[in-house]
């Protein structure tokens, strides 16, 4: 199945082996974090996103230089360890009785940090360990579902595990899960060429790249408007409706509930992600603005889930939204990920693709620490719901404009 061709390649199916451990790791420590901020500050914790989305934007922007001085074949592994340490912050804390809202910032700031060097490192590193541009575009696909796959397990190895424990000791778990993909990376380290050459992951080596390709340009603003509203809808107004509500359904209750949808999204995210490996490759930006359109219609329909269901489908209500919304973004980010790859034209450096993917985190988390920023207010002026609603139709509307936008030219 041309989907799955790149696994049979030793080296990538060790890459991705190794990400689909971490990512794991990180969606349980993304619920955990989540559902400890929601308890300590309520719906202010959409400053908690804000703080870690400015950290991921700085470090794209300022972490070029950062990256060139690591050791290029190790990079990836240390990052992972070094996270490894920061996510232990947390439980020592509430262990000793120390709870707070800081300790929570600590591993937020610090992992934040450590994938906005990550992901650019990973992103450009495919073409050289997939070098066929078919085979590339499925590459591509795996990667993105590495993500949508730990959308499933992370959250529903958070919802078991936090019936055996309280949710803090959850951060012990992604602590060991950093430590052991730190390890399992350390062999394709060793199949990266040397380094390139200092400077060239820089930002403003692809901020040149991305200004002198429009249409990627107004792609990537799409994507930080749609990121921001995503974040919105799941990242802070889900947990909240779920504990103001005290939501339950099917002997689920809050974390167990709110980890569970994650992992109803995470499902149909990853089937929608294999089918999209499966097609033809195709960088279209009709069929990738298709694929918002249908996000947003699922994030509207998570909010509407909200507003009128009853106590007692509230929850299959919100899932249903979800389902919808995960269907969508395979069909705009795998093809965006070549984009990128290609963007810097033939035989463009490792180091280029490097500092047009940093273009692209911070397009999006620009977005997100806007959401983070403005949530709070918006909750609390219209309601959690009625904002869930209207994000996902801002989100719908603006990616019908920008197709019109860039199919007429």
């Amino acid at each position: 199945m041309r989907a799955f061709a790149p696994l049979r390649e030793p080296i990538f199916a060790r890459l991705w082996s190794g990400l689909a451990i971490f990512t794991t790791g990180d969606e349980l420590y993304r619920v955990a974090l989540v559902w400890l901020a929601v308890e300590l500050v309520g719906r202010e914790a959409g400053y908690m996103g804000a703080v870690q989305s400015g950290c991921m934007l700085l470090g794209a922007i300022f972490g070029g230089r950062l990256a060139d001085a690591i050791n290029q074949r190790r990079a990836m592994s240390i990052l992972l360890a070094t996270g490894a340490v920061a996510v232990l912050v947390p439980p020592i804390a509430w262990d000793l009785g120390y709870a707070s809202f800081w300790a929570l910032l600590v591993p937020g700031v610090w992992i934040a940090l450590m994938r906005a060097q990550l992901e650019p490192g990973v992103q450009s590193s495919l073409p050289i360990l997939v070098p066929d541009r078919d085979t590339l575009f499925a590459a591509n696909g795996l990667i993105d579902g590495v993500r949508r796959l730990a959308r499933i397990t992370g959250p529903m190895l958070a919802a078991a595990l936090a019936l055996a424990m309280p949710v803090h000791e959850l951060f012990y778990f992604y602590a060991l899960a950093l430590l052991v993909a730190a390890l399992m990376l350390l062999r394709v380290g060793a199949v990266l060429p040397a380094r390139e050459g200092r400077g060239d992951g820089g930002f403003l080596v692809g901020l040149r790249i991305v200004r002198a390709d429009k249409t990627l340009r107004r792609i990537l603003t799409l994507k930080s408007c749609t990121d921001g509203l995503w974040v919105v809808v799941i990242g802070f107004g889900l947990p909240l409706v779920v504990e103001q509500r005290d939501a339950t359904w099917a002997g689920l209750a809050g974390v167990g509930a709110y980890g569970t949808g994650l992992a109803a999204y995470g499902v149909a995210n990853i089937l929608s992600s294999i089918l999209v490996g499966s097609l033809k490759p195709s960088i279209e930006p009709g069929r990738m603005f298709a694929g918002t359109v249908v996000m947003g219609i699922g994030l509207a329909c998570v909010g509407a889930g909200a507003m009128f269901a009853g106590d007692a489908l509230l929850l299959p209500a919100m899932y249903a939204g979800l389902a919808l919304a995960a269907l969508g973004p395979p069909f705009f980010d795998v093809p965006l990920a070549l984009r990128i790859q290609l963007a810097g034209g033939p035989g463009a450096p490792r180091a280029a693709v490097a500092s047009v993917h940093r273009v692209r985190i911070v397009s999006a988390f620009g977005g997100i620490v806007v959401a983070g920023l403005v949530s709070p207010t918006l909750f609390g002026v219209l309601g959690t719901a009625p904002t869930m609603a209207a994000a996902g139709i801002a989100c719908a509307v603006a990616s019908l404009a920008m197709r019109w936008r860039v199919l007429r030219g």
